[in-house]
């Protein structure tokens, strides 16, 4: 029987992301780390044993450092130091830190999968690249179809995980010796699907086993307050991005500035109020929009949000 650890990927820590590590933890099912980009400071997750990503560990394992965002983009880097210093699993799943698998034992959404024996790579959203894809860009259309996938959760086998870094230290040597824009390295969902299609691994997507996500719950950017999941989420399903409070108000924000969406927003604040917040911290989200309402030319007229 194949042996699979789970890696939780962040780069902070708090009581809500605590928990659910625990959770994991506390099922049996797998043994548990955390990958804890490091570049900024320590990340404290007590009993849990930890992998640090520092500056240092990238350079030890021949990996391009030079892009912004460089942790955020780059995922697929926990799973290339989780298996040199974790050499005896066959397989790992990554979480990244506001995913929630709703079930009274996670790891059970996590477990109903087949073996990396069978499948080498697993990942939602997982389908080939449309053209104006943001990503599409950093990787070389002239070898085959782009193809891409959410990294939120996802799985590789300890094979896919050494071919996967063979390449990436290949196209790291590249990158530099073309002298590349940093802007241009590809970021994991780009890099893993496309890699892993290229070079004829198994791969699947999650719900190809049966439904564990919709596309509106399993989103690439419009966040779910995670009270409000705690008392309507899907049981058996899985969700992202998942946050709480200020985080959660912030990254709605973005989005309304971003959609010109700040009346939508102003909707969602007052909906939330005895759920995310209080009506006292309503008020200061509101007195938040005027601000940005004042000094931010939108630029379109409002539209709804909604899961991208």
């Amino acid at each position: 029987m194949a042996r699979i650890a789970v890696l939780i990927r962040t780069h902070f820590v708090d009581d809500a992301l605590r928990a659910f590590a625990g959770r994991l933890a506390a099922d049996g099912v797998f043994e548990v780390f955390v990958v804890a980009d490091e570049t900024r400071g320590p990340v404290d997750f007590g009993p849990i044993p930890k992998l640090s990503l520092r500056t240092e560990v990238i350079a030890g394992l021949g990996l391009y450092a030079g892009a912004p965002n460089l942790l955020w983009r780059c995922g697929d880097y926990g799973f290339y130091a989780a298996r040199r210093a974790l050499p005896q699993y066959d397989g790992f799943w990554m979480i990244e830190p506001d995913v929630r698998l709703m079930a009274d034992r996670p790891s059970d959404i996590l477990d109903r999968f087949p073996g990396p024996e069978e499948v080498d790579f697993l990942a939602g959203r997982l389908r080939l690249a449309e053209e104006d894809w943001d990503w599409d860009v950093t990787m070389d259309s002239n070898e085959g179809p782009v193809w891409r996938c959410l990294f939120a959760v996802t799985r590789l086998s300890a094979r896919a995980i050494d071919h996967l870094h063979e390449e990436r230290r290949r196209a790291s040597a590249a990158h530099l010796a073309a002298g590349r824009a940093p802007e241009l390295w590809p970021n994991d969902e780009a890099f893993v699907a496309t890699t892993m299609a290229r070079s004829g691994f198994s791969m699947r997507d999650l719900n190809d086993f049966g439904e564990v996500y919709d596309v509106a719950g399993l989103s690439f950017w419009f966040p779910m307050s995670e009270r409000e999941l705690a008392a309507n989420g899907r049981e058996g399903f899985i969700y992202h991005p998942v946050l709480s409070g200020e985080a959660y108000f912030l990254k709605l924000c973005r989005l309304a500035v971003r959609h010109g969406a700040l009346d939508a927003l102003e909707d969602i604040v007052e909906r939330m109020i005895g759920v995310e917040w209080t009506a006292e911290e309503a008020v200061g989200h509101r007195r938040a929009i005027d601000f940005v309402r004042t000094h931010q030319a939108i630029g379109s007229a409002p539209t709804p949000l909604a899961a991208e």
